[in-house]
């Protein structure tokens, strides 16, 4: 789609705005009064649907969603005066339940990666205040074992006969006879949600967004994108991640549409059939994966090449002639296998590649970028279905201001953000929040880009380490780093991230091994000190450490140092030095699993 030619709005900031004319949304003073206002609006229409045991959809009106919220929030107060929530579980309409119930009690939610040991979820717990904690039935006793100062805080959020442990079925029962007033809602600037980065144990940073934060981004996003008040949602990303709580559920909470709980990545295409929704969020990985195998099916019929090309022949044909949907028209088996309804698909997390954005085009989709941070509560700039400009990630919104610091000669440097949805700072970390967040609100990203003459955003790479794997999850190099270092046999490592064509960034590893450590092992082994041995004992250190990690965090290949790193002054590894030292020959890396018979590196699957 090309740029919308209309005159442009003006926005807050008092800069142009491309696509058109803002749309209207409701302010609201916070999350609990946006959600008595949907439930005053919308009623007895769905909001969220799960699959049940029989492969049904199971359906939560706007109504009952409320009540339920308002039962677990008494309840939450017949434990704590101050609710400080963590969450940590599957998609579901009881996360859903417990963040807003834990926000209309006047408290704050923690939302956790249900994919982290129970270790780190305990150090988050603790450096975030929680004084409650709902989780999968699946990890109780994990849980309880890790946990057990926390017993009376414990709740799972499913009911359970074998966990001993209340549910949050049991809470809403309990909240629903009591009588209690509810408190005036928390709104403006106090804190709805605290969000960990990827990583604990003092590595971890605990983003603190208030109501007015997530309010501001999420007004601002349905001021730019047109949705319709029955547009239907998939959710697939992971609640915890702020991408899918506020613009997967919190969008269509204010904006009256239902969701739809997808059960995993497995069973994307068939819940999209089933549920024939019209917007899908999604990370690159997703839509590189399917639109991977939209190509192997093409390619699986016969004549299917040809009969394709003559199809884009004919929508391309079409197009010139100013007829409206004939690519949906010439590709509808594509579209029917994706529920046929399908509207938007939106990307975000990680850079995409281009082609698969022309791609799912040219097939009739119309695929929307956007760009954002935890830290920007999330959403800093995303094309508009009226201005939608390929290989960008739009405009900013309406109030939020872009300014790129220490410009190269071609217009790129980083990216500096500020605007209401710009967050408080760190939990209980002044000196963190001071890097990033200047006196005056502008926020440093850390990430590297242009505006182009139109105010359009492109953004060109990071600044910092941060490893993005294509499911846009983050892996921060100095948690693994100081992981690895905690061995004896481990004296220095520099974790990094290298690009690979199917799975983003790998997690590659430089490592300089204790020579006083190799002798002592090989001394033990009754081996010589070879680099075969060598390398086998680093081998078994790294595949140590990655049982203990998610997937996403697993180093998949490691190289071996022979001296020190090259450092700064103050014992920083000067990190460019180090990489083009080791020249980043495959052939001088080696697999964490042993080789079995092959030549070359070995790799890790990570998928």
């Amino acid at each position: 789609m090309k740029t919308d030619s209309r005159k442009n709005d003006i926005t807050g900031t008092g800069r142009p705005f491309p696509g058109g004319p803002l749309h209207p949304v409701p302010r609201y003073s916070s999350i609990p009064a946006m959600l008595a206002g949907s439930v005053s609006t919308y009623g007895s229409k769905p909001f969220l649907r799960e699959r049940t045991a029989d492969g049904s959809w199971n359906s939560l009106s706007f109504d009952e969603f409320g009540r339920n919220v308002d039962s677990l929030a008494r309840a939450l107060l017949q434990h704590q005066e101050k609710p400080v929530v963590g969450i940590a579980g599957s998609n579901s309409a009881a996360w859903v339940t417990v963040m807003l119930a834990t926000l209309r009690a006047g408290g704050i939610s923690v939302p956790i990666d249900r994919e982290l040991p129970v270790s780190e979820m305990h150090a988050i717990l603790h450096y975030s205040g929680a004084n409650m904690f709902f989780f999968d039935p699946a990890i109780t006793s994990e849980v309880a074992a890790a946990m057990p100062e926390r017993s009376e805080g414990l709740f799972t959020l499913r009911r359970s006969s074998e966990t001993g442990l209340s549910s949050m079925e049991d809470l809403i029962s309990s909240g629903a006879a009591s009588s209690a007033a509810l408190p005036a809602p928390a709104g403006g600037d106090d804190i709805a949600v605290i969000s960990y980065t990827s990583g604990t144990m003092g590595a971890a940073k605990g983003v603190v967004l208030s109501h007015a934060n997530i309010l501001s981004d999420l007004r601002q996003m349905l001021q730019s994108v047109g949705l319709q008040h029955d547009e239907v949602f998939l959710s697939v990303l992971p609640l915890h991640h702020m991408y899918e709580c506020v613009c997967g559920m919190l969008c269509p909470l204010c904006h009256g549409c239902t969701v739809y709980f997808c059960r995993g990545l497995r069973h994307v295409a068939d819940d999209l059939a089933s549920a024939r929704a019209t917007l899908i969020l999604g990370v690159p990985l997703l839509w590189e994966n399917m639109y991977r195998k939209i190509n192997q099916g093409i390619a699986s019929q016969k004549a299917g090449r040809l009969k394709f090309r003559v199809g884009l022949f004919a929508a391309a044909a079409a197009d010139a002639l100013g007829v409206h949907g004939a690519r949906k028209r010439v590709f509808k088996p594509v579209h029917e296998k994706l529920g046929g309804r399908a509207r938007f698909l939106v990307s975000g997390g990680a850079g995409i590649d281009p082609e698969v954005v022309r791609g799912f085009r040219r097939l009739g989709m119309e695929m929307l970028q956007g760009y954002g941070l935890t830290e920007c509560s999330p959403i800093v700039a995303v094309n508009r279905d009226t201005a939608n400009k390929s290989g960008s990630v739009g405009p900013p919104l309406p109030e939020v201001e872009v300014r790129i610091e220490d410009a190269d000669e071609t217009g790129i440097g980083e990216i500096v953000v500020r605007g209401p949805n710009i967050m408080l700072g760190y939990h209980e970390a002044p000196a963190q929040t001071a890097e990033v967040l200047s006196p005056q609100g502008w926020f440093r990203t850390g990430d590297y880009g242009f505006l182009d003459s139109e105010g359009y955003l492109f953004v060109t790479g990071r600044k910092k380490n941060v490893i993005v794997s294509k499911n846009g999850k983050n892996v921060y190099p100095e948690e693994l780093e100081s992981k690895l270092t905690r061995s004896g046999l481990i004296q220095e490592c520099m974790v990094f991230g290298r690009k690979s064509d199917l799975k983003g960034e790998e997690i590659w590893a430089i490592v300089f091994p204790s020579t006083d450590k190799l002798i002592e092992l090989a001394g033990q082994a009754g081996s010589p000190l070879e680099e075969q041995f060598a390398i086998a004992a680093v081998r078994r250190e790294i595949s140590g450490l990655n049982a203990s990690q998610p997937l996403y965090k697993r180093i998949s290949n490691f190289m071996l140092r022979e001296s020190e790193f090259p450092k700064t002054t103050t014992k920083k590894i000067r990190r460019v030095d180090a990489l083009r030292e080791a020249g980043l020959s495959p052939a001088k890396s080696h697999g964490v699993i042993a080789a079995r018979k092959q030549e070359g590196p070995v790799r890790l699957d990570i998928d």
